[in-house]
């Protein structure tokens, strides 16, 4: 992937000339989508000015739960999964229910209105696909939707998946980090959205993918990191928004719980035994600054995601990690919050795009 562009890279000290109206030029080849792949420079609407501000089995399916795996424990004013609770930091709640679809709509929006990007055949659809930490169970219902006739499980912490969903299509409590013990083997295996969710990704989930998959099966991880970036120097790397993204990053490590993993997913895949592994790397713009419409869209979107996710993905991490009160954290946030709504900051995280194979008997 080939990109050329005129401006600082993240970190240098210019002065934004962009917000003064100076046209940016790039070029990128892109197999997936037009614009915001990892080699392209997006460039910034320089007639947006204005603020942003408004964006503010034996297994138990979620149908028959016991009341304390419903009983969700309450802190910081939200809720949280009351299984196995305290292994993952972030509130269950309605509000984060809503933001997990906003999220699930930015990251298929970014991949060119695609759920996956494995090579799996409508003609002859996958028997069974399993979606690990499916949250709110959006991509589950969707691919059960698409494929009508596989069987698709989605499993997570929290029961929070709707009652009406397809036919075909399960939802039970399970921690993904245990050993896994599927009566089936699936013929698609599917992560999105789960930084800060496990301690060892390879040996927790990609080996556990890797053995229920069934040979030439697919695995597929669309992750985005918990690092932000910039490409033209509008973004202050010690300002409010690099020192809040800082924070998460240093409050997972230290919870062992890594907010960043996504540039390591090709290797991953490679070590574990995956074969025909492929590798997409996206920029997802925060904010409604890109000149491009689509990516201004799903920039604004994704921006509208961070402003209503900010305060349930720092009060237990920063409460845990750096003992810091719920008032420390929410005054914190304010500067975060006002940059963030700044068209003149120019800033992205990275999406990976990451899918491989399970070979077949005797092919490696």
């Amino acid at each position: 992937m080939e990109s050329r562009h005129h401006g600082g890279r993240r970190g240098d000290g210019d002065d934004g000339d962009d917000a003064n109206g100076r046209d940016f030029e790039f070029t990128f080849d892109c197999s997936i989508v037009e614009a915001g792949g990892a080699g392209s420079f997006i460039e910034p609407d320089a007639t947006s000015t204005s603020s942003n501000s408004n964006w503010s089995d034996n297994r138990n399916d979620s149908a028959s739960l016991s009341d304390s795996v419903r009983t969700f424990p309450e802190e910081f004013g939200r809720t949280y999964h009351a299984y196995r609770a305290g292994s993952y930091a972030f509130p269950n709640d309605t509000p984060e229910q809503e933001r997990l679809q906003l999220q699930g709509e930015c990251i298929k929006r970014l991949l060119d209105d695609r759920l996956y990007l494995a090579p799996l055949s409508t003609s002859r659809p996958p028997c069974a696909i399993l979606d690990v930490a499916t949250g709110v169970g959006d991509w589950a219902i969707q691919m059960g939707d698409l494929f009508p006739e596989s069987m698709v499980i989605g499993t997570d912490l929290s029961p929070i998946q709707p009652a009406d969903v397809p036919p075909n299509v399960h939802f039970y409590v399970e921690d993904s980090t245990d050993p896994w013990d599927f009566s089936q083997q699936f013929d698609y295996i599917h992560t999105r959205a789960t930084s800060g969710s496990w301690a060892a990704f390879e040996a927790q989930i990609a080996e556990q993918a890797f053995t229920a998959l069934e040979p030439g099966g697919w695995f597929e991880s669309q992750e985005v990191d918990c690092n932000v970036c910039c490409d033209d120097g509008t973004l202050d790397p010690n300002g409010p928004v690099a020192a809040w993204f800082n924070d998460l990053i240093a409050a997972s490590e230290k919870l062992n719980r890594p907010a960043i993993f996504g540039a390591t997913l090709k290797e991953v895949f490679e070590r574990v035994g995956f074969v025909d592994v492929q590798q997409r790397i996206f920029k997802m713009p925060i904010g409604g600054w890109a000149k491009d419409t689509r990516l201004k869209e799903i920039g604004y979107m994704w921006g509208i995601n961070l402003l209503e996710g900010m305060a349930g993905f720092s009060y237990q991490l920063f409460n845990k990690a750096f003992e810091r009160t719920s008032a420390q954290i929410e005054v914190s946030l304010i500067d975060v919050r006002r940059d963030l709504t700044n068209p003149r900051i120019h800033c992205y995280v990275p999406t990976f795009v990451v899918w491989g194979r399970k070979p077949y008997p005797g092919e490696v």
